[in-house]
């Protein structure tokens, strides 16, 4: 057996069935998209004939030599071999990249690893070139956007970004929701899309011949939103006048409650009754109004946290949750954080007029580890108030352009403490994060952890920040005598920026057990 061959495992293959029927590898040399294949070395073991069209090579010149020296790469990294360090796929990656006899300048790569168990033991890579492409395809056939939207709206489900599994479910379940008239309940920390998802399902299902009407409920003070929803009559009290609400104005519609737990709980009650009803009266008014509309609703805190503490009524949440959509946080959709930052790379290179090609490795690296409190929203400010910092020359955005990655350097600086550590650790008093027998007893200097000799003056400021920040985490680390964990504490900042600062300054070395970083 070939070493490409090796990839097709039979072994979660549909027992009984015949297989040797059927050519993987003929189907993939016939594939209309460049495919290449490497181990898990990154030593490429299938090229296929588009590919070889795309580079301009002969693929006996290429076959058993190693990514890196087949392509050289413009201002950026092999995604195969980030693929193989990172054990995940990136997918849709517009790509730069020379091959000895051609300048490829306009390639989407999709690149996934190829397991067998638990351990990778190649990649496979998709080379889309769109300059064959349009080349290759009348202008007549190319795809046209037939999107349509409601009266104001903006989003479809084409403008939903994700290929993580648990976010996938959260798709589906929203286009079923989208052809059905039953209640909506959607679930997701602030940031995550809700706002997306409910006009993405109003225009599934009605497009632009019914409104979309939404309202947050956070933000209506509590003495006015009834009135807001169902609508006044003139004299029903002071000021009041004849006016339509929400429900009336989204008759036939949709309307989205958004933060709907933000509501009162005599609201809940009478939105309960109008909802098992379908009618609903406005303010000071005697007479009926049939109600005919699809309710979105949505939490950004657990369900289950909000009834048992009496903030929600169960019933009611029953009532809206007949279809109920988890959306995941941005930190549990690591497969989706590359393709979303190239998205809306994009989109503001677009909208400021910028050229910027590519995300540096570095960066996404950082991505993967941050926590993203404030989930996609916050990605999407991130890029924007990058792309402005990042300089004309450049042709891709570094870590440096991202302020959030800023903001964490100045805390950092702001947490460490001015004298040496041993210093202040001998008094007996226990440090920050630390423990009452590290208190008793002084740190001494291991030799390990070099002392560092300060000469300010022969330096600059950039220089000198970055002496102090080697000479505090090194103190720190021997301090918790080589704990991640514990050193970041001390240091005040997280476990992932201490990673990072430990490949900036070169530190690794200085700890045994860094792989995990």
């Amino acid at each position: 057996m070939s070493k490409s061959d090796s990839f097709f495992d039979t072994e979660y293959m549909l027992e009984g069935y015949d297989f040797s029927t059927v050519s993987f590898m003929d189907m993939l040399c016939r594939f209309d998209q460049g495919v290449l294949m490497t181990d898990d070395q990154g030593i490429l073991v299938f090229y296929n004939a588009v590919q070889a069209m795309i580079d301009k090579l002969d693929p006996s010149d290429v076959l058993g030599k190693k990514i890196t020296d087949v392509y050289t790469y413009n201002n950026d990294s092999s995604t195969c071999m980030r693929v193989l360090k990172h054990g995940r796929p990136i997918i849709n990656y517009a790509l730069s990249y020379n091959s000895k006899n051609a300048n490829v300048g306009n390639t989407i790569h999709s690149v996934f690893p190829l397991h067998k168990g638990k351990k990778i033991i190649g990649t496979i890579c998709f080379v889309k070139d769109y300059n064959m492409l349009e080349r290759s395809i009348p202008s007549f056939l190319v795809p046209r956007n037939n999107e349509e939207f409601a009266e104001d709206t903006q989003f479809t489900f084409a403008s939903i970004i994700g290929s993580e599994p648990a976010f996938i479910n959260a798709v589906k379940t929203a286009k079923m929701a989208g052809n059905s008239p039953s209640p909506v309940m959607l679930y997701g920390e602030t940031g995550t899309g809700k706002e997306l998802f409910a006009q993405a399902i109003h225009n599934f299902y009605y497009a632009n011949r019914e409104r979309y009407v939404d309202i947050n409920c956070a933000a209506i003070p509590e003495n006015l939103i009834e009135g807001l929803l169902f609508g006044t009559v003139k004299g029903a009290y002071t000021g009041a006048l004849d006016r339509a609400g929400l429900f009336e104005r989204a008759n036939g519609g949709t309307i989205f409650l958004d933060e709907i737990d933000s509501m009162p709980l005599q609201l809940q009650s009478k939105l309960l009754r109008v909802l098992q009803e379908k009618r609903f009266r406005r303010l000071g008014s005697p007479d009926n109004i049939s109600l005919n509309v699809k309710v979105i609703s949505s939490l950004n805190r657990s369900p289950r946290e909000l009834v048992q503490s009496g903030e929600f009524r169960m019933d009611l949440f029953y009532r809206l949750a007949v279809i109920y959509i988890k959306i995941p946080p941005l930190r549990e959709r690591l497969l989706d954080i590359e393709e979303l930052g190239r998205h809306f790379l994009q989109k503001y290179n677009r909208i400021l007029g910028r050229k910027i090609a590519n995300i540096a490795p570095e960066v996404i690296d950082f991505f993967w580890h941050y926590r993203w409190p404030g989930n996609v929203r916050e990605l999407e400010h991130v890029i924007e108030s990058a792309v402005n910092m990042t300089p004309e020359n450049e042709t891709r955005l570094k870590l440096e352009h991202c302020y959030f990655a800023d903001l964490f350097e100045k805390e950092a600086a702001s947490s460490v403490p001015l004298a040496p550590l041993d210093e202040a650790f001998s008094t007996g008093d226990t440090p920050p994060g630390g423990s009452a027998d590290t208190a008793r007893h002084p740190v001494k200097r291991h030799p390990q952890y070099p002392s560092r000799d300060m000469h300010p003056a022969a330096l600059n400021l950039a220089d000198t920040k970055a002496e102090v920040e080697k000479d505090s985490i090194l103190q720190a680390l021997q301090a918790a005598h080589g704990n991640i964990s514990k050193a970041s504490k001390l240091l005040g900042i997280s476990r992932q920026l201490l990673g990072y600062k430990l490949k900036k300054y070169n530190l690794r070395s200085y700890i045994p057990d860094l792989k995990s970083i």
